[in-house]
């Protein structure tokens, strides 16, 4: 009984495992749609320019005022939900606006909650 199920065991592996090694193998890999597309990184500035609000302050503020939208709405566990992500990133400023200097994509405050 045991050698019965090794060799099912065995054979459905490689019934498994046959159509990965019968797929065309291509040194590139990626998908076909790819094929032919030369992408680069971005640099610092051009990150600044698409990213938005990288600035812990900006981020606290815009979440303040999403705050005030959503408990205008009826929305008020939302609402709480939004003031207490925006303490969190208020209490953290300094830490999160350090990252993303390191990272090179800190936008300049421009709300209201700027030191």
């Amino acid at each position: 009984m045991q050698l019965k199920k090794v060799i099912a065991s065995a054979a459905a592996a490689m019934v498994l495992s046959v159509p990965a090694f019968a797929a065309p193998q291509d040194p590139q890999g990626g998908f076909s749609s790819l094929l032919g597309i030369e992408a680069q990184a971005l640099t610092a500035a051009e990150m600044q320019a698409i990213s938005g609000a990288l600035n812990a302050f900006d981020i606290a503020a815009a979440l303040n005022a999403r705050a005030e939208t959503l408990s205008a709405n009826g929305h008020p566990i939302l609402a709480q939900i939004a003031l207490n992500q925006a303490n969190r990133y208020l209490t953290n400023a300094e830490v999160i606006n350090a990252r993303y200097a390191a990272l090179g994509v800190l936008t300049a405050c421009t709300s209201s909650l700027c030191p």
